[in-house]
């Protein structure tokens, strides 16, 4: 038998199963064998142990094998049928290398994972009752979106022989979705309230920014004073803040946009003490990173209720809508849908169902 040839992942009997082997390159000792749980009497599990084989290869010449990650998707026992959690728990692994961080923490590991273990039925053959446990208790659109990404899940479980056949493909075409947004901007009249509310408080420069720019919430935590021309005559949104992981990411659109300064933007962030590149413009009370949650809860809800008490504002709605506000106030005071698409971080399709070219410089509408 010829020698094989060195970085080759191989394949071995040992008690009865399957295992990996490593080469020595990569692992040495017992950590080169990775246990599969294959049987070597099962007539399918030697394609599956070479899949497996073959999968490491590739991550290997491409410098993203981890072996601790690795060995998390290789499971004992994949001759037995496995549950929708577990089949989920290792589409999630599979997924983790080829999204956003937060997408893998928040959607893959979090939502939809909470969603599927509480889903009564767990075995991969009751697809129609997954699905109409799913749409009763959970919004249209949610309920699409998870059936989506089952049938994704068993696609690759496919692939990886862990099913014999994918029984959710298509039954999200059944579940119906509005496709209105739900767009609730402040008034005129309640912006400057709220303004008002805030003024010569810590986050009054803040409040006034979101207001300004229209940035999502995220993206004005995450702003660093490099993003901040030296001129004030624009900024660059090229982050977002992800509260759960404490890091910075790219952001919704994975795009970065240059927002031009009004008179009214470049006096707000010449009011304020420009720090080094990397400090925030804005700061929690503390200094640190505005923790979102906390900002809502202590110190936006508050100072909502409060008006609303007063009657200057007629309903609650949170920090995000000052986002929806700009993009209304920029359509009134004249912009295309392009432009202001520009300024956002949007399409012009989401910004009004009819398209216009840019034509001109972009200015800021004030307040």
């Amino acid at each position: 038998m010829a020698k094989a040839k060195a970085g080759t992942v191989g394949i071995e009997k040992y008690r009865g199963n399957y295992r990996i082997r490593l080469p020595r390159a990569i692992a040495g000792g017992s950590s080169r064998y990775l246990s599969t749980g294959l049987s070597i009497d099962d007539p399918g599990s030697y394609k599956q142990a070479q899949r497996l084989a073959w999968d490491i290869e590739d991550k290997i010449a491409n410098g993203r094998f981890n072996p601790s990650n690795y060995k998390a998707t290789i499971k004992p026992q994949l001759t037995t049928q496995l549950t929708l959690s577990e089949l989920w728990q290792l589409f999630s692994d599979h997924k983790k290398a080829s999204v956003a961080i937060s997408t893998h923490h928040k959607i893959y590991e979090g939502t939809w994972k909470r969603l599927i273990a509480a889903v009564p039925h767990q075995s991969p053959d009751d697809a129609e009752a997954v699905k109409d446990w799913i749409v009763r208790n959970k919004p249209a659109s949610t309920a699409r979106q998870v059936i989506i990404h089952l049938s994704a899940a068993m696609d690759w479980a496919m692939s990886q022989g862990l099913v014999a056949t994918n029984l959710f493909y298509g039954l999200s075409k059944g579940i119906k979705v509005s496709k209105g947004h739900h767009i609730d901007p402040f008034t005129t009249a309640e912006m400057l309230a709220i303004l008002q509310m805030f003024q010569d408080s810590h986050y009054e420069s803040f409040v006034r920014f979101l207001f300004l720019t229209g940035c999502r919430t995220g993206e004005a935590i995450a702003l660093q004073w490099k993003q901040v021309a030296p001129d004030y005559s624009h900024i660059t949104i090229n982050a977002t803040y992800y509260l759960e992981l404490r890091a910075r990411k790219p952001t919704k659109t994975k795009k970065s946009r240059q927002v031009p300064c009004n008179p009214q933007l470049v006096r707000l962030l010449q009011g304020l003490t420009r720090g080094q590149p990397t400090d925030q413009v804005f700061t929690s009370l503390e200094g640190c990173v505005i923790n979102n949650h906390n900002f809502l809860l202590y110190h936006w809800r508050p100072k909502i209720t409060q008006l609303i008490d007063q009657g200057l504002v007629d309903r609650y709605r949170p920090a995000y809508n000052t986002r929806h506000t700009a993009i209304t106030r920029m359509l009134e005071s004249g912009l295309t849908a392009a432009e202001v698409a520009r300024v956002v971080g949007n399409s012009p399709r989401v910004i009004t169902e009819h398209y216009a070219g840019i034509s001109r410089s972009i200015v800021l509408p004030e307040f």
